[in-house]
């Protein structure tokens, strides 16, 4: 059996050049790419922020730059993805949702570089590093001599694993097969 690579649109092979490695070309065009998308994300939520909503809702077709080129999130309902749905709301007390793990970003899965960002950025204090469900690394992940924080996040900043105790609600519309 033969495989056939995914073709690509043109947009997403226009955007993926300046992603992909490339020793002769120097990396301000990386730079301008990334800038141009920040922008643009920068003013849809200005535009959402005059018209007094808040940003509910991401279309299909909407691009997020990663190191290997750009990726979509596509929803088959409503032409997109609702930001306020049950998978966006708080379970519980501790300031998360399906979504602080699952990120349309990372196509609604675990990404262990954005976890490692988010841990530099908010240096921990993001609530994916809730302490009730991120356990203490083993020692071969980690050195001793890392500060308690860093090695107790280790396993979910490097390989995107975290442990959720927690049961699928009754009125779920999904169900966790194991």
């Amino acid at each position: 059996m033969r495989t056939f690579p995914a073709r690509q649109s043109r947009f997403t092979s226009f955007v993926s050049q300046f992603f992909a490695p490339n020793p002769k070309r120097k990396r301000r065009p990386r730079l301008v790419a990334l800038n141009v998308v920040l922008l643009a994300a920068a003013i849809l939520m200005a535009i959402a922020a005059v018209k007094g909503q808040p940003f509910s809702f991401i279309p299909n077709g909407v691009f997020f730059p990663n190191p290997g080129g750009a990726s979509q999130t596509y929803s088959t309902a409503n032409g997109g993805i609702d930001l306020t749905g049950p998978f966006f709301q708080s379970i519980g007390t501790n300031g998360r949702s399906c979504s602080t793990c699952h990120q349309p970003s990372d196509g609604m899965s675990v990404s262990a570089a954005n976890v490692e960002r988010r841990f530099e950025l908010t240096r921990g204090e993001d609530p994916i590093f809730r302490t009730v469900d991120v356990p203490i690394a083993t020692t071969v992940l980690t050195s001793q001599t890392l500060p308690e924080e860093p090695r107790r996040t280790a396993c979910l900043r490097t390989r995107g694993l975290i442990r959720i105790a927690i049961n699928v609600p009754t009125s779920a519309d999904y169900q966790v097969v194991t």
